[in-house]
Protein backbone atom coordinates (compact mmCIF):
# COMPACT_ATOMS: atom_id res chain seq x y z
CA UNK A 1 0.00 0.00 0.00
CA UNK A 2 2.83 2.65 0.72
CA UNK A 3 4.30 1.40 -2.44
CA UNK A 4 1.75 2.33 -4.60
CA UNK A 5 1.29 5.99 -2.71
CA UNK A 6 4.63 6.52 -3.38
CA UNK A 7 4.26 5.89 -7.15
CA UNK A 8 1.12 7.81 -7.40
CA UNK A 9 2.84 10.65 -5.93
CA UNK A 10 5.70 10.65 -8.23
CA UNK A 11 3.66 9.94 -11.35
CA UNK A 12 1.81 13.27 -10.25
CA UNK A 13 4.57 15.25 -9.59
CA UNK A 14 6.38 13.74 -13.05
CA UNK A 15 2.76 15.75 -14.59
CA UNK A 16 2.92 18.98 -12.77
CA UNK A 17 6.71 19.27 -13.87
CA UNK A 18 5.81 18.13 -17.69
CA UNK A 19 2.61 20.29 -17.63
CA UNK A 20 4.60 23.42 -16.34
CA UNK A 21 7.51 22.76 -18.90
CA UNK A 22 4.77 22.54 -21.45
CA UNK A 23 3.40 25.61 -19.89
CA UNK A 24 6.02 27.51 -20.46
CA UNK A 25 7.12 26.29 -23.43
CA UNK A 26 3.81 27.78 -25.20
CA UNK A 27 4.19 30.72 -23.16
CA UNK A 28 7.50 31.66 -24.48
CA UNK A 29 6.52 30.69 -28.17
CA UNK A 30 3.52 32.85 -28.16
CA UNK A 31 5.76 35.64 -26.98
CA UNK A 32 8.30 34.88 -29.70
CA UNK A 33 5.17 35.17 -32.37
CA UNK A 34 4.13 38.27 -30.51
CA UNK A 35 7.39 39.73 -30.94
CA UNK A 36 7.76 38.86 -35.07
CA UNK A 37 7.28 41.23 -38.02
CA UNK A 38 4.51 40.56 -40.52
CA UNK A 39 7.70 42.15 -42.95
CA UNK A 40 11.38 43.01 -42.68
CA UNK A 41 13.61 44.81 -45.12
CA UNK A 42 17.16 46.14 -45.02
CA UNK A 43 18.53 49.35 -46.55
CA UNK A 44 22.37 51.17 -46.66
CA UNK A 45 21.98 55.02 -46.16
CA UNK A 46 25.18 57.01 -47.63
CA UNK A 47 26.04 59.39 -45.46
CA UNK A 48 22.76 62.03 -43.62
CA UNK A 49 19.48 60.48 -45.41
CA UNK A 50 15.80 60.73 -44.57
CA UNK A 51 12.97 58.34 -42.99
CA UNK A 52 9.36 58.86 -43.84
CA UNK A 53 6.62 56.86 -42.04
CA UNK A 54 2.51 56.53 -42.56
CA UNK A 55 0.24 54.50 -41.16
CA UNK A 56 -2.94 55.03 -40.39
CA UNK A 57 -3.60 52.46 -37.61
CA UNK A 58 -0.78 51.83 -35.36
CA UNK A 59 2.57 53.17 -34.11
CA UNK A 60 5.88 54.49 -35.47
CA UNK A 61 9.19 54.17 -33.19
CA UNK A 62 12.34 54.94 -34.79
CA UNK A 63 15.60 54.42 -32.86
CA UNK A 64 19.31 55.81 -34.57
CA UNK A 65 22.17 53.61 -33.82
CA UNK A 66 26.15 53.32 -35.45
CA UNK A 67 26.83 52.60 -39.07
CA UNK A 68 25.21 52.86 -42.55
CA UNK A 69 22.87 50.08 -41.83
CA UNK A 70 18.69 50.58 -41.79
CA UNK A 71 16.00 48.41 -41.03
CA UNK A 72 12.27 48.84 -41.40
CA UNK A 73 10.40 46.28 -39.57
CA UNK A 74 6.35 45.75 -40.09
CA UNK A 75 4.24 44.94 -37.51
CA UNK A 76 0.32 43.25 -37.91
CA UNK A 77 -2.11 43.08 -35.54
CA UNK A 78 -5.80 42.20 -35.66
CA UNK A 79 -7.92 41.82 -32.55
CA UNK A 80 -5.38 43.03 -30.05
CA UNK A 81 -2.91 39.79 -31.74
CA UNK A 82 0.07 40.27 -33.82
CA UNK A 83 -0.14 38.04 -37.24
CA UNK A 84 2.36 36.59 -39.33
CA UNK A 85 2.46 35.63 -43.69
CA UNK A 86 1.33 32.57 -42.63
CA UNK A 87 -1.48 33.49 -40.72
CA UNK A 88 -4.84 31.88 -42.07
CA UNK A 89 -6.55 35.49 -42.74
CA UNK A 90 -3.49 37.26 -43.90
CA UNK A 91 -4.36 37.34 -47.84
CA UNK A 92 -7.29 38.61 -46.92
CA UNK A 93 -6.65 41.70 -44.16
CA UNK A 94 -3.73 42.76 -46.36
CA UNK A 95 -5.67 42.89 -49.91
CA UNK A 96 -7.25 45.98 -48.20
CA UNK A 97 -3.93 47.99 -47.57
CA UNK A 98 -1.35 49.46 -49.87
CA UNK A 99 1.88 48.68 -48.55
CA UNK A 100 5.10 50.51 -49.40
CA UNK A 101 8.57 49.71 -47.69
CA UNK A 102 11.13 50.97 -50.08
CA UNK A 103 13.90 53.16 -50.69
CA UNK A 104 14.47 56.13 -53.34
CA UNK A 105 17.63 58.21 -53.41
CA UNK A 106 18.60 58.62 -49.76
CA UNK A 107 15.01 58.06 -48.80
CA UNK A 108 13.67 55.21 -46.75
CA UNK A 109 10.09 55.04 -47.41
CA UNK A 110 7.46 52.85 -45.61
CA UNK A 111 3.48 53.59 -46.02
CA UNK A 112 0.73 51.72 -45.11
CA UNK A 113 -2.38 52.98 -46.75
CA UNK A 114 -5.85 51.11 -46.67
CA UNK A 115 -7.33 51.13 -49.59
CA UNK A 116 -11.06 50.23 -48.72
CA UNK A 117 -11.80 52.51 -45.26
CA UNK A 118 -15.37 50.67 -45.18
CA UNK A 119 -14.67 47.79 -45.23
CA UNK A 120 -11.41 48.42 -42.99
CA UNK A 121 -13.04 50.16 -40.00
CA UNK A 122 -16.41 47.88 -39.93
CA UNK A 123 -15.22 44.19 -41.34
CA UNK A 124 -13.97 41.80 -38.95
CA UNK A 125 -10.48 42.06 -40.36
CA UNK A 126 -10.08 45.63 -39.19
CA UNK A 127 -5.73 45.71 -38.88
CA UNK A 128 -3.57 47.97 -36.83
CA UNK A 129 -0.10 48.43 -39.16
CA UNK A 130 3.11 49.61 -37.05
CA UNK A 131 6.80 50.16 -37.95
CA UNK A 132 10.01 49.95 -36.10
CA UNK A 133 12.60 51.77 -38.17
CA UNK A 134 16.58 51.08 -37.15
CA UNK A 135 18.26 54.07 -38.82
CA UNK A 136 21.72 55.40 -38.33
CA UNK A 137 22.08 58.62 -36.57
CA UNK A 138 22.24 61.12 -39.21
CA UNK A 139 18.58 60.87 -40.98
CA UNK A 140 15.62 63.30 -40.44
CA UNK A 141 12.25 61.59 -40.32
CA UNK A 142 8.77 62.60 -41.32
CA UNK A 143 6.72 60.17 -38.79
CA UNK A 144 2.50 60.22 -39.04
CA UNK A 145 -0.23 58.23 -37.63
CA UNK A 146 -4.06 59.14 -37.53
CA UNK A 147 -4.00 56.13 -34.96
CA UNK A 148 -1.04 55.24 -32.44
CA UNK A 149 1.98 56.55 -30.76
CA UNK A 150 5.11 57.64 -31.75
CA UNK A 151 8.80 57.18 -30.37
CA UNK A 152 11.65 59.06 -31.87
CA UNK A 153 15.22 58.59 -30.34
CA UNK A 154 19.12 58.72 -30.85
CA UNK A 155 18.67 60.80 -34.37
CA UNK A 156 19.95 63.83 -35.44
CA UNK A 157 18.46 66.46 -38.05
CA UNK A 158 15.26 67.67 -38.94
CA UNK A 159 11.97 65.66 -36.95
CA UNK A 160 8.09 66.49 -37.78
CA UNK A 161 6.27 63.81 -36.05
CA UNK A 162 2.27 63.91 -35.83
CA UNK A 163 -0.40 61.81 -34.71
CA UNK A 164 -4.13 62.35 -34.13
CA UNK A 165 -4.39 59.56 -31.68
CA UNK A 166 -1.98 58.73 -29.22
CA UNK A 167 1.59 59.94 -27.21
CA UNK A 168 4.69 61.41 -28.38
CA UNK A 169 8.06 60.44 -26.71
CA UNK A 170 11.17 62.06 -28.02
CA UNK A 171 15.13 61.06 -26.36
CA UNK A 172 17.96 61.84 -27.32
CA UNK A 173 17.56 64.29 -30.47
CA UNK A 174 19.13 66.78 -32.04
CA UNK A 175 18.46 68.99 -34.25
CA UNK A 176 15.19 71.15 -35.30
CA UNK A 177 11.85 69.11 -34.03
CA UNK A 178 7.94 69.85 -34.66
CA UNK A 179 5.88 67.55 -32.73
CA UNK A 180 2.09 67.23 -33.13
CA UNK A 181 -0.85 65.05 -30.92
CA UNK A 182 -4.12 65.48 -30.42
CA UNK A 183 -4.92 62.77 -28.27
CA UNK A 184 -1.98 62.13 -25.97
CA UNK A 185 0.97 63.30 -23.51
CA UNK A 186 3.75 64.43 -25.20
CA UNK A 187 7.49 63.45 -23.61
CA UNK A 188 11.12 64.77 -23.93
CA UNK A 189 14.20 63.56 -22.53
CA UNK A 190 17.60 64.96 -23.71
CA UNK A 191 16.83 67.17 -26.29
CA UNK A 192 18.97 70.03 -27.85
CA UNK A 193 18.05 72.25 -30.43
CA UNK A 194 14.73 74.21 -31.59
CA UNK A 195 11.64 72.46 -30.34
CA UNK A 196 8.31 72.84 -31.04
CA UNK A 197 5.66 70.70 -29.03
CA UNK A 198 1.84 70.95 -29.35
CA UNK A 199 -1.19 68.38 -27.68
CA UNK A 200 -4.89 69.47 -27.90
CA UNK A 201 -5.30 66.37 -25.00
CA UNK A 202 -2.34 65.62 -22.80
CA UNK A 203 0.49 66.20 -20.41
CA UNK A 204 4.09 67.36 -21.23
CA UNK A 205 7.10 66.71 -19.88
CA UNK A 206 10.28 68.34 -20.81
CA UNK A 207 13.36 67.03 -19.26
CA UNK A 208 17.38 67.30 -19.26
CA UNK A 209 17.27 69.37 -22.49
CA UNK A 210 18.71 72.39 -24.55
CA UNK A 211 17.92 74.95 -26.69
CA UNK A 212 14.63 77.39 -27.85
CA UNK A 213 12.09 75.48 -26.29
CA UNK A 214 8.41 75.72 -27.25
CA UNK A 215 5.55 74.01 -25.83
CA UNK A 216 2.13 73.70 -25.53
CA UNK A 217 -1.04 72.09 -24.64
CA UNK A 218 -4.78 72.61 -24.53
CA UNK A 219 -5.58 69.81 -21.83
CA UNK A 220 -3.26 69.05 -19.48
CA UNK A 221 -0.22 69.98 -16.90
CA UNK A 222 3.22 71.09 -18.29
CA UNK A 223 6.76 69.93 -16.20
CA UNK A 224 9.62 70.99 -17.08
CA UNK A 225 13.32 70.28 -15.55
CA UNK A 226 16.93 70.63 -15.75
CA UNK A 227 16.70 72.66 -19.08
CA UNK A 228 18.93 75.09 -20.33
CA UNK A 229 18.20 78.20 -22.87
CA UNK A 230 15.10 79.72 -23.67
CA UNK A 231 11.56 78.53 -22.78
CA UNK A 232 8.10 79.48 -23.74
CA UNK A 233 5.39 77.17 -22.43
CA UNK A 234 1.36 77.31 -22.43
CA UNK A 235 -1.65 75.54 -21.19
CA UNK A 236 -4.93 76.05 -21.12
CA UNK A 237 -5.84 73.38 -18.58
CA UNK A 238 -3.38 72.94 -15.73
CA UNK A 239 -0.30 74.04 -13.57
CA UNK A 240 3.07 74.52 -15.02
CA UNK A 241 6.41 74.00 -13.47
CA UNK A 242 9.71 75.07 -14.77
CA UNK A 243 13.26 74.22 -13.35
CA UNK A 244 15.75 76.05 -15.64
CA UNK A 245 19.30 75.85 -14.73
CA UNK A 246 20.74 78.27 -17.32
CA UNK A 247 18.22 80.91 -18.86
CA UNK A 248 18.51 82.42 -21.81
CA UNK A 249 16.74 84.74 -24.41
CA UNK A 250 13.73 84.46 -22.36
CA UNK A 251 11.65 82.82 -20.09
CA UNK A 252 7.62 82.43 -20.77
CA UNK A 253 5.34 80.78 -18.98
CA UNK A 254 1.52 81.31 -19.08
CA UNK A 255 -1.48 79.04 -18.12
CA UNK A 256 -5.38 79.75 -17.84
CA UNK A 257 -5.96 76.98 -15.34
CA UNK A 258 -3.58 76.82 -12.97
CA UNK A 259 -0.65 78.02 -11.12
CA UNK A 260 3.30 78.61 -12.14
CA UNK A 261 6.04 77.92 -10.29
CA UNK A 262 9.69 78.89 -11.99
CA UNK A 263 13.15 78.01 -10.73
CA UNK A 264 15.77 80.27 -12.32
CA UNK A 265 19.57 81.33 -11.45
CA UNK A 266 20.03 83.79 -9.14
CA UNK A 267 21.86 87.44 -9.93
CA UNK A 268 20.99 87.53 -13.42
CA UNK A 269 19.56 91.07 -15.27
CA UNK A 270 15.82 90.43 -15.37
CA UNK A 271 12.94 92.02 -16.76
CA UNK A 272 9.45 90.75 -14.52
CA UNK A 273 6.34 90.54 -15.94
CA UNK A 274 4.66 88.40 -13.05
CA UNK A 275 0.65 88.23 -13.19
CA UNK A 276 -1.48 85.91 -10.90
CA UNK A 277 -4.33 85.92 -8.22
CA UNK A 278 -0.91 86.12 -5.87
CA UNK A 279 2.53 86.82 -6.79
CA UNK A 280 5.26 85.44 -4.95
CA UNK A 281 9.04 86.28 -5.36
CA UNK A 282 12.20 87.58 -3.48
CA UNK A 283 13.06 91.01 -4.69
CA UNK A 284 16.28 92.11 -4.53
CA UNK A 285 17.80 95.38 -6.62
CA UNK A 286 14.55 96.10 -7.57
CA UNK A 287 12.81 98.66 -9.76
CA UNK A 288 9.43 98.83 -10.41
CA UNK A 289 5.99 98.02 -9.33
CA UNK A 290 4.91 95.19 -6.84
CA UNK A 291 1.33 94.22 -5.46
CA UNK A 292 -0.05 91.46 -4.42
CA UNK A 293 -1.00 89.68 -7.60
CA UNK A 294 1.32 91.71 -10.17
CA UNK A 295 4.94 92.31 -10.28
CA UNK A 296 6.34 94.60 -13.31
CA UNK A 297 9.74 95.83 -13.32
CA UNK A 298 13.31 95.45 -13.71
CA UNK A 299 15.77 93.29 -11.18
CA UNK A 300 19.81 93.60 -11.23
CA UNK A 301 19.45 96.45 -13.89
CA UNK A 302 16.78 94.72 -16.03
CA UNK A 303 17.56 92.07 -19.22
CA UNK A 304 16.21 88.91 -19.64
CA UNK A 305 12.47 89.11 -19.96
CA UNK A 306 10.75 86.69 -17.53
CA UNK A 307 6.82 86.58 -18.25
CA UNK A 308 4.37 84.29 -15.87
CA UNK A 309 0.89 84.99 -16.49
CA UNK A 310 -2.55 83.00 -15.02
CA UNK A 311 -5.64 83.53 -14.47
CA UNK A 312 -6.38 80.81 -11.76
CA UNK A 313 -3.60 80.16 -9.60
CA UNK A 314 -0.61 81.80 -8.09
CA UNK A 315 2.78 82.60 -9.40
CA UNK A 316 5.97 81.32 -7.64
CA UNK A 317 8.94 82.82 -9.02
CA UNK A 318 12.15 81.13 -6.90
CA UNK A 319 15.78 81.58 -7.43
CA UNK A 320 19.20 78.68 -6.73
Amino acid sequence: MKQSTAFSIAAITFLVVVATVTTMSFELHELSDERKPFAVKNFTLDGPGNVEVRTSGGSITVKGGEGKEARVEMYVRVRGKTITPDHRDAKEIMDDYNITIDKSGNTIYARAERENSISGWFGNNHASISFVVYTPREVSCSLSTSGGSIEISGVRGGQKLETSGGSVRIEDIRGQTDARTSGGSIKINGYSGTLTAHTSGGSIDLANSQGDLKVNTSGGSIDITNVTGAVEASTSGGGIRADVTKLEKHLKLRTSGGSITAVIPQGLGLDLDLRGSRVNSRLVNFNGEADKDRIRGAMNGGGIPVVMHTSGGSINLEYR
